[in-house]
C-alpha cells in the first residue's frame, strides 16, 4: 500500500478502537506533491490512527471559508462567509446574480490539501473548485484571491482545482500567507499573479513522491508471532509490480518509471508553461524563500491590499476610492481628448480621468519612465551622430581643399612644359610628356637630352658624352 498521513484536528478515542476509514482509505494509495516538514509533521497522526486514533468530524475553520470584499470599500462582506456545502456539478452552478456592489471573492487554501473533504473540517478542493465557481459566475464578483497557505498535497487533489480555475472567467490572484509548496504551488501556478506576503514565506518544492508500507510477500514472524505471505493467481505477473519490487527488493525503479515519473514530468511542464519565467534549477524540488525568486516563481512581495490591487488591475476595474498600498486614484470617465503615443505606451486604448485630471497608477508611472529612459537614450546616440557627421563633413572639406592645391600646384608645373609644344601638351602622363621633350631635344642638331647625372661627377655622361667631351664640342 502506499500512503502519506492525513491530518491534525484528531484525538484519541476512549476506547482506543475507533478509527475512520472511509477518510483513512481515502488517503492511502496515491502519490503526494507535499513539502517534506509537513510530511513528517504528519507522520505521528498517521500512525497514531493505526494504533486507535480516532479522527473527530469537526467543523470547517472560519479562516478556511470563502467570502466576498467590496471592491471599492475593501469592506468584507459578513454575510459571504461560506459554510461547507457539497461539490456542485457544472450543471449546478447557478446562473449569474445581478448586484449594484462590486466584490472581490476571497478563497483561503489552507492545510494539506486532498481532494474529497477532510473529516476534521478543512474541506477538499472539489469543495474549493465549486466555491471558486459558484462565486465566479456572480455577476457582482469581478475577481477572485486565493490566500494560499499550505505545504501540498494528493496529486489527485490538484486537477480538481487547477480544472475548476480554468473555467473562471474572472481574473485570479494567489496571494501567499507563509507556504505555497508542492501541490500548492502547483494549483497557484495558474493564477494571473502570484504575490507573498513575506520575504520568509516558503515557495516551490516542486516534486513528486510515494511512501509504502507493508511487509514482505514472504516475512518473518512479527512480535504476535505472524506472518505475512502474498499470493497472485496465475497470469497476474505483473499486478503490483512496483509495489512488490520496491517492498521485497528494495528496487525503487519501476515505481519511478511507472508512477511518479510521469506524474512529475507533467507537473513541471504544467509549471513551466504557466510560468515562463522559471528555469530548470527551480523545477528540481527545492523550497525557496520567496525573496529569492521574484520574478519566476512569484512576481512580488506585498501586503493583501497589494493582492486587491492586483486583482483591480487586471479586472480593468477603475473607482474613486481606493485605499491599496500601490493605487492611485482612478476615475472610470473616459476623456475627451485622446493622445494615441501615450495610449500606447500605457496600453490602454483610451486615457481616463476626472476633472481634476488624469491618474495614474505606480506600473502605468514605470511605463512612462522606461519610455522617457529609452528616448533619452535614442536623443543622445542621435546628438553622437550629428557631432560624428560634421566632423567627417570638415575633414571632407579639407581633403578636398588640399586636392584642388595640388591639381593647381601641378598644373603651374606643367603647364609651361606644355606649351612648348602640342605633342608635349597631347601627353596624357608626366612620363609621357618627358619622353616627347626628348624626342624634340633629340631631333634638333647640336642638342643633346638631359641624362641623369651618375654618382660620380668626375664621369658624368650626357647622352653618352662626358662632361670634357661636350665642352670641347662647344668650343668647335
Amino acid at each position: 500500500m502506499s500512503f502519506v498521513p492525513p491530518f491534525l484536528c484528531s484525538k484519541l478515542a476512549e476506547n482506543g478502537q475507533a478509527m475512520n476509514y472511509e477518510f483513512i482509505k481515502d488517503v492511502i494509495g496515491s502519490p503526494w506533491q507535499i513539502e517534506p516538514q509537513t510530511l513528517n509533521g504528519l507522520y505521528p497522526v498517521f500512525r497514531g490512527m493505526l494504533k486507535g486514533l480516532q479522527i473527530d468530524k469537526g467543523e470547517e475553520p472560519r479562516n478556511h471559508r470563502s467570502y466576498r470584499i467590496n471592491a471599492t470599500t475593501r469592506d468584507i462582506d459578513v454575510k459571504s462567509w461560506s459554510t461547507p456545502e457539497p461539490p456542485l456539478e457544472d450543471e449546478d452552478i447557478p446562473e449569474p446574480q445581478k448586484s449594484k456592489a462590486k466584490v472581490i471573492n476571497i478563497l483561503p487554501v489552507r492545510s494539506v490539501l486532498t481532494k474529497h473533504d477532510q473529516m476534521c473540517g478543512p474541506v477538499g478542493t472539489r469543495t474549493l473548485a465549486a466555491r471558486l465557481l459558484e462565486a465566479d459566475a456572480e455577476d457582482s464578483v469581478i475577481g477572485h484571491i486565493l490566500i494560499v497557505e499550505s505545504g501540498g498535497g494528493q496529486v489527485i487533489a490538484v486537477p480538481e482545482l487547477t480544472d475548476a480555475m480554468q473555467k473562471c472567467t474572472k481574473p485570479i490572484v494567489a496571494w501567499i500567507d507563509g507556504m505555497a509548496a508542492s501541490a500548492a504551488y502547483y494549483i497557484i501556478s495558474y493564477s494571473g499573479k502570484i504575490i507573498a506576503s513575506r520575504e520568509t514565506d516558503y515557495v516551490g518544492c516542486i516534486g513528486t513522491m510515494l511512501t509504502w508500507e507493508g511487509r514482505k510477500a514472504k516475512s518473518l514472524e512479527n512480535e504476535d508471532g505472524e506472518i505475512s505471505v502474498t499470493i497472485y493467481a496465475d497470469g497476474s505477473e505483473e499486478k503490483n509490480a512496483e509495489y512488490e519490487m520496491a517492498i521485497n527488493e528494495f528496487n525503487f525503479q519501476p515505481a519511478k518509471d511507472r508512477i511518479l515519473n510521469p506524474i512529475n514530468v507533467k507537473f513541471k511542464s504544467d509549471v513551466a508553461a504557466n510560468r515562463p519565467s522559471v528555469t530548470a534549477d527551480l523545477l528540481k524540488g527545492k523550497t525557496y524563500s520567496a525573496v529569492e525568486v521574484i520574478g519566476t516563481l512569484i512576481d512580488s512581495i506585498g501586503s493583501f491590499d497589494t493582492a486587491v490591487d492586483a486583482v483591480l488591475e487586471l479586472a480593468h476595474f477603475n473607482n474613486d476610492i481606493s485605499t491599496g498600498s500601490e493605487q492611485f486614484i482612478i476615475n472610470n470617465k473616459p476623456m475627451a481628448k485622446q493622445f494615441s503615443l501615450v495610449n500606447q505606451t500605457l496600453n490602454v486604448e483610451a486615457l481616463e480621468g476626472s476633472e481634476d485630471g488624469v491618474f495614474l497608477n505606480e506600473e502605468q508611472l514605470q511605463s512612462i519612465e522606461e519610455r522617457l529612459e529609452a528616448n533619452q537614450q535614442l536623443v543622445t546616440e542621435r546628438d553622437t551622430a550629428v557631432q560624428l557627421t560634421e566632423t567627417a563633413n570638415t575633414t571632407i572639406g579639407t581633403l578636398r581643399q588640399e586636392v584642388t592645391d595640388a591639381q593647381a600646384a601641378a598644373a603651374a608645373v606643367i603647364d609651361p612644359f606644355n606649351a612648348i609644344d602640342p605633342t608635349i601638351a597631347s601627353a596624357e602622363t608626366p612620363e609621357a610628356k618627358v619622353a616627347a621633350i626628348r624626342t624634340l631635344l633629340a631631333a634638333k642638331p647640336g642638342v643633346v637630352p638631359a641624362q641623369a647625372l651618375s654618382a660620380d661627377p668626375k664621369v658624368e655622361k650626357f647622352d653618352g658624352f662626358t662632361a670634357e667631351e661636350l665642352e670641347v664640342t662647344k668650343n668647335l
